[in-house]
């Protein structure tokens, strides 16, 4: 019997069909269960593609350009939930995904899989803007991809 999962899940698509559906989840499960989340807390992933990452990138960071993952945390600090257990919004680019692994050498599973443990990270307070930051976040992001089960390479 499955057990509930301790995070609250909507995924979203531009692109259809979606197959990475259930790839996002157990990473996002991954996450939470790693970082013990409080049970119930939320978050919402975005699946589209370089034109609209780039928009969402010019207009609420400034950079105008496409990037692979975007974190909009909702609550007043990272980590800290809004009022309605919300966490925040991950968005994914399915172009920079797909180029990502092939340049990387693995599959679309395991980028998904990366980006998407990456974008909650940030949601959760994690950065990347000092060395010693950038350590800290990619050695997690590795010890929790570790975790998830069935991951192809």
């Amino acid at each position: 019997m499955p057990t509930a999962s301790p995070v609250v899940i909507h995924i979203q698509s531009r692109i259809r069909p979606l197959a990475l559906r259930a790839v996002i989840r157990r990473a996002l499960v991954a996450v939470a269960i790693a970082e013990s989340i409080e049970p119930g807390l939320s978050v919402s992933v975005l699946v589209t593609g370089d034109d609209e990452i780039r928009e969402l990138n010019r207009r609420f960071a400034g950079e105008d350009h496409a990037t692979d993952v975007l974190s909009f945390g909702v609550g007043d600090q990272p980590g800290r939930p809004g009022e309605d257990g919300e966490l925040g919004d991950i968005v994914l680019s399915l172009d920079h995904l797909r180029a990502q692994a092939v340049a990387a050498g693995h599959s679309l599973e395991r980028e998904t899989a990366v980006l998407t443990v990456h974008g909650f990270l940030h949601l959760l307070g994690y950065e990347h803007g000092e060395p010693e930051q950038e350590r800290r976040m990619f050695a997690r992001t590795d010890q929790i991809l570790a975790g998830i089960r069935g991951l192809p390479g």
